[in-house]
């Protein structure tokens, strides 16, 4: 017996009308939109915010510790507590007072706690709403961390920060779901160090008179400018930060035109070396 069963795909004269195909999309869009939201969606991840991740020997930075985002928003948070952990403390120095600066997510209306474990390489963070507060949707961020590098602080050196062990609840001390973002590094780069004007003209004519050691961020109290006449002898020393000299020796008195050879150290590290010009 012949099944009467038809496959419409197969059959030449099969047009489905303009209703018939409105009907298929409104079925694709309806199953599309009608399952929640949320069965789409990935919980919420605390987060670490920062500078340019490339950063100058001395320079201050801030660590801002965000929660959700506009696609994975969190919910009915009341508080969280959580580690921050911290690849190494050489070279990573922390702002005086070393204290949490709260953001703008949940104030007003909020208890903070930090307790630092410097020997670990750990801050225990953690901030809540107060009793009768009412808990907040959405995302922004919870607070920040000030720290600073050392000036001492080599070319390419590095540290990571990464949170974990992430507690968070509702208002009733229920958990709520929050997810560890992906971990936050910075490193050391040497800004560019430029020597201008050079060849310089010390006369007294306000016109290139000093010769200036230009550097983003200045130059570190620690640095030491040597500068040497072509015999090896040294004729001045620029320190504590000091960027400029005047074409003069330790005596104050006008040095020969010529070339002469300045070597930049940090301690007993050479940053740089080079010869400059003075012509009068």
């Amino acid at each position: 017996m012949k099944s009467n069963l038809i496959n419409i795909s197969q059959r030449q004269d099969f047009k489905p009308a303009k209703n018939t195909w409105l009907a298929i999309l409104s079925v694709i869009l309806l199953c599309s939109f009608s399952s929640p939201v949320s069965a789409f969606q990935l919980p919420p991840k605390l987060w670490i915010a920062g500078p340019d991740t490339a950063l100058a020997p001395g320079a201050e930075f801030t660590l801002n510790f965000n929660i959700g985002s506009g696609f994975d928003p969190v919910e009915d948070l009341f508080g969280i507590s959580f580690e921050l952990r911290y690849s190494t403390s050489e070279y990573l120095e922390f702002v005086d007072p070393f204290e949490i600066n709260p953001g703008d997510f949940l104030l007003p209306d909020v208890y903070l706690f930090m307790r630092h474990e410097k020997e670990n390489n750990i801050v225990y963070l953690a901030i809540s709403r107060k009793r009768g507060a009412p808990e907040q949707s959405g995302d922004g961020t919870l607070f920040s961390l000030p720290f600073r590098i050392a000036e001492s602080a080599p070319e390419n050196w590095k540290a990571c920060f990464v949170v974990s062990g992430i507690f968070a609840n509702d208002s009733d001390g229920n958990q709520v779901k929050v997810d560890q973002g992906s971990q936050f590094c910075i490193q050391v780069r040497e800004p560019n160090l430029d020597v201008l004007p050079n060849p310089f003209t010390p006369n007294g004519d306000g016109k290139n008179d000093d010769l200036v050691f230009e550097r983003e961020g200045g130059i570190p109290d620690i640095w030491e400018i040597t500068i040497m006449d072509r015999a090896g002898r040294i004729i001045q020393k620029l320190e504590n930060g000091k960027d400029r000299w005047n074409g003069r020796d330790f005596n104050g008195a006008p040095v020969l035109p010529g070339a002469y050879l300045y070597i930049i150290r940090n301690g007993n590290e050479i940053i740089r070396r080079g010869l400059l010009g003075i012509i009068r």
